[in-house]
């Protein structure tokens, strides 16, 4: 069965020491945890996205892998979910999303697990594991296959594949039915991951399916290589489980003797020994360390068929070795394009989409791909789960778009919870955050705020007050944490106020420390902006802030990395 997990996830840790003379200090440190989502109650296509955490980020550790279980009849779910998306999420995530059967409605969970490793050595602090993701896109055809194989240049260089994916369109995503991944395996070389998807029974249909593995090597600085001799090298090999027949349900399980990174699943389908698809429920990592592989029947029928599993294990060997080890290719500068980045608006406490309409017509009109995330609960639950939801939402917007960031602009609660996900998961994917009256200090004990508050969000000062209260609360912890950030945080940061804001005093609470920039080319930014200091007239409050017209000329320069110089003229 799965590993229990917490709130946060369970930590399955491994340590793997291998090689001989100097290589035999070499350490090959992995880690994988795992997260559900919905935490509770159940939802309709679920989705999870399991992360590398910030502060293992900041250690070296780096995503190599991961997995993904959906509910199935008698756990959580009346069908069994089926698994559309087991795949990279970004550079250090990993995303699972189940879907509903064919023409049935079924609220559901998905967990996502993500596998993440270091490598190091006494005095030789240039050592690191360096990986890449690689993919490849089949369709729209019938039962999709793809595959994706590991180039010669990467080869040479000295990069294995330690893992791989599989995404398949579904409903709302390229077909009109969820498309079951049947197959997610290394290839039979091991140098590619292949994928196979499938129709749901009595269903026929075109739809997708896209491929992708993740490949890696040790790499080394020229100036240290010599301090590694033997040279280290990352090795895996792949191993194959007993296949499971005849069974409704049925689960297979691999394990190896090194450390298991990933591994495959392989199950039956229509003219592959079963009448129908079988559905992947579970394909992921177990807490002893093996791989596991079930399958289940689709919705009503009766369906006995196959699941085999393979594992992909890595450690650190080491070769002969008459030169140093090759110097780590250079990760090339993105070429410039005119292509901008999307643009998710993160809205504030107990608002919709209707309120900013007009700041997305804008946005429509200056060619940016936008999208909304409503605060979940109308943001009246904790800002930390707030940020784990929108951390699904910019992986989707990310998946959709094929960019590899987002800018955020938050009004209000939203600003605040934009920057706990930054704070909580990492600035990888944000290329931007722009605040709209957000109180980056909290809130104060103004007594027509406090009315306010009392009225629209129950907030009374008492200890029976919703979380947000009081985590918004000036000197509450979630506001020491949100307003503590590494000097080296790459985010462009703009914070637009109003002097007629009954939340938010511009001159106050509502400023932010630390977050004045530099553009690409050099010019100073000021991230703290008040209406009134370029046109003193302007009347606009707390809500207008998402669509007055001179606002959104600053929102306009913010998102270019332009110095702030409203346009009092603009409507």
């Amino acid at each position: 069965m799965s590993p229990a997990h917490g709130p946060r996830g369970v930590l399955l840790a491994a340590l793997l020491l291998v090689g001989t003379t100097a290589s035999a200090q070499v350490t090959f440190d992995c880690q994988t945890i795992q997260e559900r989502a919905p935490a509770t109650g159940l939802g309709a296509n679920p989705k999870a996205v399991a992360s590398v955490p910030l502060a293992r980020q900041q250690q070296g550790y780096v995503r190599v892998g991961g997995g993904c279980e959906v509910s199935r009849f008698g756990y959580d779910s009346a069908h069994a979910e089926v698994m559309v998306q087991n795949a990279p999420d970004g550079d250090f995530g990993w995303r699972c999303k189940g879907a509903d059967p064919a023409l049935v409605i079924n609220p559901a969970w998905a967990k996502a697990s993500v596998t993440f490793c270091k490598a190091s050595a006494p005095n030789v602090s240039s050592l690191r594991l360096q990986c890449k993701t690689l993919s490849s896109k089949t369709g729209p055809s019938r039962n999709p296959l793809a595959e994706v194989s590991l180039t010669p240049q990467l080869a040479t260089e000295g990069y294995v594949v330690v893992s791989g994916g599989c995404d398949s369109s579904h409903a709302l995503n390229g077909s009109i039915h969820a498309e079951n991944v049947v197959v997610s395996k290394p290839t039979a070389n091991g140098k590619g991951w292949r994928c196979q998807a499938a129709d749901p029974p009595n269903h026929p249909q075109d739809a997708t399916v896209t491929a992708s593995l993740v490949a890696c090597q040790l790499a080394v600085d020229p100036a240290q290589a010599a301090l590694l001799i033997p040279k280290p090298a990352l090795r895996c090999a792949v191993s194959q489980g007993v296949k499971t027949t005849g069974m409704a349900y049925p689960r297979a399980l691999a394990a190896a003797t090194g450390k298991v990174i990933s591994g495959g699943c392989d199950l039956s389908y229509a003219g592959n020994g079963s009448v129908h698809a079988q559905f992947m429920v579970q394909h992921g990592p177990q807490a002893d360390g093996a791989w596991s592989c079930w399958g289940a029947d689709p919705p009503l029928i009766s369906n006995p068929g196959s699941a085999q599993a393979s594992v992909l294990s890595c450690g650190i060997t080491t070769v002969p070795a008459t030169t140093p080890l090759p110097a780590p290719t250079p990760t090339p500068s993105p070429t410039p394009t005119a292509r901008k980045n999307p643009v998710v608006i993160v809205g504030g406490t107990l608002a919709s989409e209707i309120l900013y309409w007009t700041l997305e017509s804008r946005l429509d009109r200056d060619g940016y791909q936008r999208f909304f995330f409503e605060l979940p609960s109308g943001g009246l639950i904790d800002l930390h789960e707030s940020a784990r939801q929108l951390k699904f939402k910019v992986a989707d917007v990310l998946l959709q778009t094929g960019a590899s960031k987002v800018h955020l602009i938050g009004h209000s609660q939203g600003g605040a919870v934009a920057r706990a996900y930054v704070r909580d998961f990492g600035n990888a994917s944000v290329e931007s955050i722009i605040s709209l009256g957000t109180p980056h200090k909290g809130t104060d004990d103004d007594p027509l705020l406090a009315l306010v508050a009392r009225l629209l969000f129950n907030c009374t000062g008492t200890a029976a007050d919703p979380l947000p209260c009081k985590q918004m609360k000036a000197g509450s912890a979630f506001i020491a944490e949100i307003n503590t950030r590494p000097p080296n945080d790459p985010v462009y940061y703009t914070n637009i106020n109003t002097l007629h804001d009954v939340f938010t005093k511009a001159n106050s609470n509502g400023k932010m420390d630390n977050c004045d920039r530099a553009s690409p080319s050099g010019e100073a930014l000021q991230c703290n902006v008040t209406v009134q200091d370029f046109c003193k007239d302007n009347l606009v409050e707390h809500v207008g802030l998402a669509s007055n017209g001179v606002v959104y000329s600053g929102i306009r320069q913010a998102l270019e990395h332009r110095k702030i110089a409203l346009n009092c003229t603009e409507l």
